[in-house]
This record gives structure tokens, sequence and C-alpha cells, in this order.
């Protein structure tokens, strides 16, 4: 057992040495050494367009602004050079400050040029300037992609592939939650801004905070966002209007009263908002469609019975039942075909769905149901929706 966390410990310090490698030990270059250097890149001589290039990679964040000036009007063998030095320094530039345990995210020094931003704006220009910028930005950003998972698995975010469930729909999807296993600095969820083609984000319980959502909505390709089972606040709230758009967004087990639903009004939400046992009226919720008309807005109260069905042949037919849910208690199995819910008959599961979704979790509800061409009923408790294990 010892070697095993001692294993652990070591790997632990050598991924946080990864940060830390390839930094260039910085030379207080002259701008006449510099300028020197840069002419250097493209002499006729192999030796001193090496020697140059080494040279302008220990003078760091000093040679950016000159190696940007020269790729306006450098040749190619410089450009290739130029960039690649830039590429170099920008990764250079550790993320992480602190022990390895407790590690915080680096801030860059204001007053230096940046390398990272200067690669960005030179991959919008044309030519071979821009396409070995952008080349430089991919690498780059694919390690610090790397680098970001690393590290935040190591203080409890999960980013990877899980079941994410919105609204009614339950799929696989590439995933980054944040929950109370979460035991990192807040500072550090700003890496996000690496991890792309991500596009669902969970943040549950008293991770619903300021500063873990600014660190989320920093995700370069976050269209769905879900804040489950905890309290937002109006400060929590304007992190989300700071976006440029957000295709869905949900609240579950979130309370809201006016001055969050009117905060919410003002959000730049595109295509849909769910709101499932948020201890909002359906007047109130009336009166938010006719402000967003353009919006679909799914409100639930927050019951769930805990099927998943099937309505492809205009019948509601349980495809499977979850674990220890009121459906599970009630007896329902899969196959069977639900017919009613409270009285109203049900031939979709978005029949089923209507009345739940006007139930309280602890509220219980009438189903009549068929198994092998005999109908039944039966009484089941409404629970809450959880995600998936």
């Amino acid at each position: 057992m010892r070697s095993v966390s001692l294993i652990h410990q070591s790997t632990k310090i050598a991924g946080f040495a990864l940060f830390l490698a390839l930094i260039p030990v910085a030379h207080a270059a002259t701008p006449e050494e510099i300028a020197a250097q840069i002419e250097s890149l493209s002499s006729d001589s192999y030796l001193r367009r090496e020697n140059a290039t080494n040279a302008l990679l220990k003078a760091g964040s000093a040679a950016i602004e000159p190696l940007v000036k020269v790729l306006k009007r450098g040749d190619l063998e410089t450009t290739q050079r130029a960039i690649g030095i830039l590429q170099s320094i920008a990764m250079a530039r550790p993320i992480l400050e602190g022990d390895s345990d407790h590690p915080k995210l680096a801030r860059p020094d204001s007053e230096q040029p940046d390398a990272w931003e200067s690669l960005l704006t030179l991959s919008t220009m044309g030519g071979s300037r821009g396409e070995r910028a952008t080349m430089a930005i991919e690498e780059i950003t694919h390690v610090r992609r790397s680098q970001t998972v690393q590290t935040l698995s190591m203080q409890g975010a999960l980013i990877g592939v899980k079941e994410f469930v919105y609204g009614a729909t339950t799929n696989l999807q590439r995933v980054v939650e944040i929950n109370e296993a979460y035991q990192g600095d807040d500072s550090l969820l700003e890496l996000l801004r690496w991890v792309d083609r991500v596009e669902f984000a969970r943040i549950e319980g008293p991770a619903i905070r300021q500063d873990v959502l600014k660190g989320v909505t920093q995700m370069p390709d976050l269209k769905t966002l879900s804040l489950l089972y905890g309290d937002i606040n109006m400060e929590t709230m304007k992190v989300i209007g700071d976006l440029e758009s957000i295709d869905h967004l949900e609240f579950r087990y979130v309370p809201l009263n006016e001055e969050l639903l009117d905060a919410i009004a003002t959000l730049p939400i595109r295509i849909s908002l769910t709101l499932n046992g948020t201890d909002l009226s359906s007047d109130q919720v009336d009166a938010l469609r006719q402000t967003l008309p353009g919006l679909n807005i799914e409100f639930k109260r927050g019951g769930f019975l805990g099927v998943r069905c099937n309505d492809s042949f205009n019948e509601c037919i349980i495809q499977s039942v979850v674990d220890d849910s009121g459906a599970e208690v009630a007896g329902l199995q899969r196959d069977d075909v639900i017919i009613r819910a409270n009285g109203e008959p049900v031939k979709k599961f978005a029949d089923l769905q209507a009345v739940i979704n006007t139930r309280d979790p602890g509220q219980t509800i009438r189903i009549g149901y068929r198994r092998l061409n005999v109908e039944y009923e039966t009484d089941a408790k409404l629970g809450k929706l959880t995600e998936p294990n």
C-alpha cells in the first residue's frame, strides 16, 4: 500500500515537472544585440542562423516585439525561425506556480510582451506568416490541453466522456464536470480556455460559485451549461451574462427568485432554457416566455419517475428503469407499456412527461400500464433527476 502511495506521489511530481520543463534561462540581451541576432536569422551560414536562434531564445520576452516587427518584412527563412522562436517562448512560460500538491495559476507580467498573443495576431495575417503562426497555435494548444486535463483531473475535476443529461435526453458526450470533489484553487479553472472541442459543462452543488463559473465559461467551444443542486447569486449569474452566447442553459434544483429571473431574461441564450425544480411558478415562467418569445423554455416542477421510453410505435414502451427510482419501487419493468398517468391518456413519452413535469419531488402519481396484454395500475412516488454514475 505504501509503494502504491509513493508511485502516485512520484507521478504527481513528474506531471507537475512537465510544466516547468524547457524554460530557457533569460539572458539580459541589449536591444542592439537582439537586432543583430535577428539579422543573422537570414544569414547564408547555417551555424550563424542556429546561434542567432539560440541567442534569441535565451533573450526570451525581450525578443518578442523585435521578432514581430521583422515578420512584417522577413524572408521565408526568417519567418520560419521567428515563428518557431515565438512558439518556444510561449511554451516556456510556466502556467503553474507553487508546489505539485497545491499548484496555482501563474500570472504573466502584464508589462512584458506576450508571445502567445503575438502569435494570435500573426495568425490573422495572410501568407506564410499567418499559416505558420496558426500551426504554432495548434501545437501549443495541443500541449496546453494535455497539461490542463492532467492538472485539473489531479485536483478532482472530470474532463472526459460521460453521460450528459439535458432536458429529457441523455447522451454520451465529452464533458467538463466540476462538483464538490474538486479541491483545487479556483484560479486553476482558467486553464479550461485550452480545452477545446468540448461543448458540455456541468457545475454541481457548492461548486456553483463565481470563480468556478469564470473558469468554465472560458471553454472556447462551450455550448451547453447545466447548473445542478446548488444555489446561485447575482454576481455568479453575471458571469453567464458576460458570455458572448450560450446555446443551451439549464438550472436543475437551483432555487430562483424574481431578481434572478429578471437576470436570466438578459442572458445571451440562443436556443433553449430548462428550468427544473427551481421553485418558480408557471405564471412566472409564462411571463418569461413573453419576454423571450424566440427562446424554447422547458419548465418542470422537478418530479422524476425514472423510466426511459421508446414511443416510435405510438406507444410509450419502457426501455429501461432507473435503479432505486420511484418507477422501480412501484414495480414498473422494461417492456411495460404506459397507457395512463393520473387518469390522462398516454400514447407517447411526451404525454407522460407532460404530467410528471407538473409535479414536485415527493408527490405520488397513478400509473396505468399494460404488461403481456394485461392492464395494471400502480402508485409511484416521484424523486429527483440525478446524473448517471
